[in-house]
């Protein structure tokens, strides 16, 4: 018996090329082991911050560059990740570097519970549930564990092998948010570079017709929410190395519709804008703080989004970067369309989407 053909739907092309990607990638690396030759301990500080909501944008990047959905409360994920965290260093003595681990669990299993009434509805009863979320949660932190919130007791006290001096911890914290962050990134990239992200794909771009495939679209949706929502999570566990504390001031409303505007200026077609995306956060407040503007962030926010929407057409920043394009791009609609077709009229089959890393 003669198996039908495979229809191929390829994906985008890598925002960048192999030349510029190795540029790019001993950019970051000088750049990252500067900061603690060079930088302050503010700098340091600031830095590790940067690393620590890059894991954070990332899972905003695998939700709505991969899914198509939106989140107005990812800001809040972090809180309820560092919050579960804290609560098991303070009641179980939990080892400090568990944490983002716990974080990562406890935030998946709340972004599943928010996210399972919206399965089967379109994608904006997600967006209202999560600013639900995001509104609710410093209110509840302060009601439960007060407006000082929960000190997180113990210390990363440099290994001797690093050759640092127990004063030096801010640079121990920064080298281990910088190494777990880093790893992190790139399993998610080669996650997504694998069958499980050509699903994603498939349930954004074709949910029916990646149903008729066998693809279980709600289930798709919910691993692809646990994904994003235990990113955050993971997040939140990592601030707590660098701020040994978790309290609803941290995590307020404000965050999480920075963390969406930014999201929307700069663009989610790839997990990598979680780089220029974490700098502008955690870098613009301290910029205008120093220069007596911080009135004016909501406004620069409100300025960026619209002319970054206008500009780029709705797909930020990195659509206009390099021989990349935004995914809903990429992939032109009739010539998809044609595919599934294709597909259809040679009988039961399997739609391969191809990642273009061969």
């Amino acid at each position: 018996m003669n198996r039908p053909p495979s229809t191929t739907i390829p994906t985008p092309p890598r925002l960048l090329n192999r030349t510029q990607r190795i540029y790019a990638a001993c950019t970051v690396l000088a750049v990252v082991l500067l900061v603690p030759v060079l930088g302050s301990t503010i700098l340091v500080l600031q830095a590790t911050e940067i690393f620590v909501f890059m894991v954070s944008f990332a899972g905003l990047h695998v939700l709505s560059g991969r899914l198509g959905l939106i989140s107005i409360g990812h800001g809040a994920f972090m809180g309820i990740g560092g919050l579960g965290a804290a609560v098991a260093v303070r009641d179980y003595g939990l080892p400090l570097l568990l944490v983002p681990l716990v974080g990562a669990l406890v935030a998946a299993v709340a972004g599943c519970v928010v996210a399972f009434p919206s399965l089967r509805l379109p994608g904006a009863y997600l967006a209202l549930l999560t600013v639900a979320v995001a509104m609710a949660l410093p209110i509840a932190m302060n009601r439960f564990v007060g407006p000082l919130g929960i000190r997180v007791e113990g210390d990363l006290v440099p290994p001797a092998w690093t050759g640092l001096a127990r004063d030096q911890d801010d640079l121990w914290q920064y080298a281990l948010v910088v190494a777990v962050g880093s790893a992190v990134l790139m399993t998610l990239h080669l996650l997504l570079r694998g069958r499980f992200g050509r699903a994603l794909l498939a349930v954004r771009d074709e949910p029916l017709a990646a149903a008729s495939f066998g693809i279980d679209v709600a289930r798709t949706h919910l691993a692809g929410v646990a994904i994003s929502s235990a990113l955050a999570g993971f997040s939140g566990g990592l601030l707590i190395y660098a701020t040994p504390f978790v309290s609803g001031a941290q995590y307020p409303f404000e965050l999480s519709l920075s963390m969406f505007a930014l999201v929307i200026a700069v663009g989610a077609s790839s997990v990598w804008m979680s780089v220029p995306a974490s700098i502008l956060l955690v870098m613009l407040p301290v910029f205008l703080l120093d220069r007596g503007w911080a009135i004016w962030e909501p406004v620069i926010y409100g300025v960026m989004l619209l002319v970054m929407t206008r500009v780029s057409n709705g797909h930020g920043l990195l659509s206009m970067i390099g021989p990349g394009r935004s995914l809903g791009r990429s992939i032109p609609g009739r010539a998809r369309r044609r595919a599934i077709d294709d597909a259809a009229d040679a009988g039961p089959g399997i739609i391969l989407l191809d990642n273009g890393s061969d």
